[in-house]
């Protein structure tokens, strides 16, 4: 927080100074302002900024502004980690990466990712971007549209990514060589058996012009850097039905376990960019562009799970927070080894690899007042994903274990047997199991067409635009399944040859117990055969094809002249689109019948469903003087719910009243109304103070719900009823905030101090939405992703060549859903420091054009923490490590 302090100070000193200085420049001629801004020279990440500003304020709605000096010059090497230093946009922290972003306090669900104005396909099972799939350094910048126009592709209510690569004829003339090259350094890494500290960040690219009318851009990209972290997690509470603390208070509850991990491998991605731009005459142009990104996780984590403490143990030491257990001892019941706890030695191996192709042709005829413009894209991409866990349990004897947990810190965990020994901790099964993601397949292909026609008008009204969009899509997904256990009497001490050096924690996680660390592939070979997961007869519910049909139509006038006596700007129209679904796969029945037996049933499902919607919108920019300007914004949007809650796929389980769980091919898209204002002062080239506020009314939220289901009765008579968990179309209501930018360059500072420059921005999100926690043992909470307080900031220097940066990144606690737990928990608030310094050596030089830059982020090594609701009752602390980065490139 004392960082946070720092820049709040720095921001309100600064404005206080510009607000002065701007009082003071009052009577200059604007043409002197004018000419003296002309005399100055500006680059580097002060000129990105400067342009970003640029393009906000001459932007026809809402938006923010990504922008980069140059290809490979984005500020941060994640494309997520710089988009989250714009206001009203957080990111994730996967691995220690921002992967994915959320806008205005809604999650990934809610924002359209486009590349070049197109939609994408996505490796996730939604419709989520990773956004590391995208290389920054192949990256020109992004627009964020937060309110919508007619014209722009349908898909988004918290907010539309535009991602761009380069123009070849927008920039200077010339070509251009930039070449980047960083060593990599992860901290934490050195804390994990199977992590290589070192990695490397590499690209080059090319833009450049054939001829005057004819210009070509090529670009690659790779990267290797550790995957590295290290974590303890408390699981999901549940009744025990029993005073555990004496207190005279029954029904405490519980945990089911804990667990310690330090996962350690390789993050790899590889890249390639082509772009083409052809103006054969005034009149035309033409522009190609592909992308291809492939991106592959190999990971190794070791460690021991603890579970099944709720029942059939024997329990001392209890420490309890209102109710909860915080701390217990824990062995099993004499004579019940078999269903109290388990403790057990894990080594695993999580691995998936994507491959994105993304392209696009684009053609504009530009004449006599009209303007069509025709468009076509297609992408694809494939996921190869496994996760296998290989466990070892006791043999001949009975652990005792002990955790005390703390707000803030690792918990304290205790084992009594030594998990580092194979004669007493021996292989007992190994597992691809589907609720560890298993080994699923996943294939994305999008085609699409576009088709504009602008006329011009003139007056109030500047032209009208028409046009239609055409998509077709097909995901599917594959899950893969293998199991392999040993009898308890069969099970050997581990061979030697399948023995590594004994993993032990370190660091802030010193003292938590050892574990072997085996070679598991080899191990599982030997014990149980090759790996080769397959779609199970369970494993039909999970797999599905959706197949997607949209068709769109969209009307709109652009406006340019005076409104009511003000200079006014803007659109609006009205777009109607037409959504067309089919949804298939598999209804799994498994039935107990009168007489004890168990039948299983498998159905093939295909389930279509269609939905239109109208989306009218305007937006009216007021210039209310030559630095103020007054936004307003009014409009309905869809977002189309997760392709992979629309898998028509369910399992039906009958032994007494039945229980389903399953999609919901019939679910309809979110839905809002929404309003948006915003006040913009541009007080200098450099500089803006604006505050944008919003308000979205959600007609719907997508949610897990338990809804009613019949199923025949195995015994005759009526049938019976039961339960049926699924994605529904839950109840809506509002999210609505404030946003905060200020920027400003220190140019009223004597030199060298005029380099000197701050970034920051503030929002502040609020909703009424709620979502229920699975087992309903919090109740209600808040939507999901949603940070009330959000901070950024940045304080740099850019002058002469030299830039130097220093970045924080706050969010305020929210509410999430992790993979190892069913619960949904809360993350803790977190802030993330990261420092950069450069120097590009001036063009007098020999060596002109070369650049040095080190990097650091995550500086302060900020854990990643969640709770249950109340801050005590920690789930989990994970610790990601800082890390390094030093380089250099050069322009040719």
């Amino acid at each position: 927080m004392r960082a946070l302090g720092v820049l709040l100070a720095t921001t309100i000193l600064s404005a206080a100074w510009s607000v002065r200085a701007h009082a003071q420049e009052q009577d200059a001629p604007a043409e002197i302002e004018q000419a003296e801004e002309a005399e100055i020279i500006v680059t580097g990440y002060r000129e990105s900024l400067r342009q970003a500003l640029i393009q906000k304020r001459e932007g026809d709605r809402v938006q923010e502004v990504l922008s980069s000096e140059d290809l490979g010059k984005l500020p941060e090497a994640s494309i997520a980690e710089s988009l989250a230093r714009l206001p009203g946009i957080t990111t994730n922290r996967d691995r220690g990466n921002g992967t994915q972003i959320s806008i205005r306090g809604m999650g990934p669900n809610l924002v359209n990712t486009l590349l070049n104005g197109r939609e994408i396909v996505s490796a996730e099972a939604s419709r989520n971007i990773r956004y590391e799939q995208f290389p920054a350094e192949l990256l020109n910048g992004a627009f964020i549209y937060k309110s919508p126009t007619s014209e722009q592709v349908e898909g988004a209510i918290a907010g539309q990514v535009d991602l761009r690569t380069v123009k070849p004829l927008d920039g200077s003339v010339g070509n251009r060589l930039v070449v980047n090259l960083r060593g990599t350094f992860g901290d934490e890494a050195d804390k994990v058996q199977d992590a290589d500290p070192f990695g490397y960040i590499a690209s080059i690219s090319y833009v450049g012009r054939l001829t005057d009318n004819l210009g070509v851009a090529i670009g690659y990209s790779g990267r290797r850097q550790a995957v590295a972290t290290t974590r303890t997690n408390i699981f999901r509470y549940t009744n025990s039905f029993a005073d555990l603390d004496g207190d005279g208070q029954g029904n405490d509850n519980i945990p089911f376990g804990f667990e310690a991990l330090a996962r350690g491998g390789d993050d790899i991605r590889h890249g390639g960019l082509a772009a083409v731009q052809w103006q054969p005459s005034d009149t035309i142009e033409i522009n190609a562009d592909f992308l291809y990104s492939h991106v592959s996780f190999d990971e190794t984590q070791r460690g021991f799970r603890v579970e099944g403490f709720p029942f059939g143990n024997v329990q001392s030491g209890v420490v309890t927070d209102n109710g909860y257990v915080t701390g217990i001892t824990t062995t099993v019941f004499p004579g019940n080894e078999g269903f109290g706890q388990n403790v057990r030695g894990v080594n695993e191996l999580f691995f998936f690899e994507d491959d994105l192709y993304a392209g696009g042709l684009n053609a504009r005829y530009s004449a006599n007042g009209w303007t069509v413009t025709a468009d076509a894209g297609y992408s694809t991409t494939h996921r190869d994903q496994q996760f296998l866990t290989l466990r070892t349990q006791p043999f001949g004897a009975v652990p005792t274990t002990r955790f005390r947990s703390f707000a803030g810190r690792v918990p304290e965990m205790e084992i009594s047997l030594d998990l580092t020994d194979p004669d007493v901790y021996r292989i007992a099964d190994f597992q691809i199991p589907e609720n560890g993601g298993g080994a699923p397949i996943v294939n994305d292909e999008l085609i699409s067409g576009t088709l504009d026609v602008e006329r011009e008008l003139g007056g109030l009204f500047r032209s009208v635009a028409v046009g239609a969009r055409y998509t077709d899509r097909s995901k599917d997904y594959t899950q893969r399944t293998q199991f392999g256990f040993i009898d308890p009497a069969a099970r050997v001490p581990i061979p030697a040859s399948l023995l590594n050096q004994p993993f032990y924690f370190a660091g802030e996680y010193f003292g938590l117990p050892g574990v072997s660390s085996i070679r598991i592939e080899e191990a599982v070979a030997q014990f149980f055969g090759p790996i080769n997961p397959t779609t199970s007869f369970f494993d039909q519910r999970s797999s599905w094809v959706v197949a997607e049909k949209t068709y769109a139509g969209y009307a709109q006038l652009n406006i340019d002249g005076d409104l009511l006596g003000l200079p006014v700007t803007g659109n609006a129209g009205v777009r109607v689109i037409r959504t067309e679904t089919l949804s298939s796969s598999t209804r799994i029945d498994q039935t107990q019948q009168p007489d004890g037996s168990v039948t299983e049933v498998a159905v093939p499902v295909a389930i279509p469903n269609e939905f239109t919607d109208w989306l009218p919108n305007i937006n009216l920019n007021f210039r209310l003087t030559d630095q103020l300007q007054l936004r307003l914004g009014a409009s309905r949007a869809v977002a189309r719910a997760p392709l992979d809650d629309l898998n028509a796929g369910f399992g039906v389980f009958t032994f007494g009243a039945p229980a389903a769980f399953g999609g919901n091919p019939f679910l309809e898209p979110f839905r809002a109304n929404q309003l948006d204002a915003s006040l913009e002062w541009y007080f200098d080239r450099d500089s803006a103070i604006t505050v944008a506020a919003f308000y979205k009314d959600l007609d719907t939220y997508i949610v897990p719900q338990v809804t009613p289901i019949t199923v025949p009765n195995p015994a005759g008579g009526p049938d019976l009823e039961g339960t049926f968990r699924q994605p529904v179309n839950g109840e809506g209501g509002y999210i609505r905030g404030f946003e905060i930018l200020f920027q400003k360059a220190f140019t009223f500072l004597p030199s060298p101090l005029d380099g000197f420059g701050v970034y920051a921005n503030y929002s502040y999100t609020d909703s009424n939405i709620s979502v229920e926690e699975n087992d309903n043992a919090i109740g209600s909470i808040a939507l999901p992703g949603l940070s009330k307080h959000v901070l950024n900031g940045v304080l740099y220097y850019s002058k002469a060549g030299f830039e130097g940066r220093i970045g924080y990144r706050w969010r305020d606690s929210y509410a999430t859903e992790l993979g190892d737990t069913d619960r949904i928990l809360f993350t803790a608030p977190e802030g993330v420091v990261d420092f950069q310094l450069s120097y590009e050596f001036p063009d007098t030089t020999p060596i002109g054009g070369l650049q040095l830059t080190f990097q650091a982020n995550n500086v302060t090594n900020e854990p990643f923490e969640t709770y249950y609701g109340d801050r005590d009752l920690q789930g989990r602390y994970e610790k990601f490590g800082a890390r390094y980065m030093f380089g250099i490139g050069f322009e040719l």
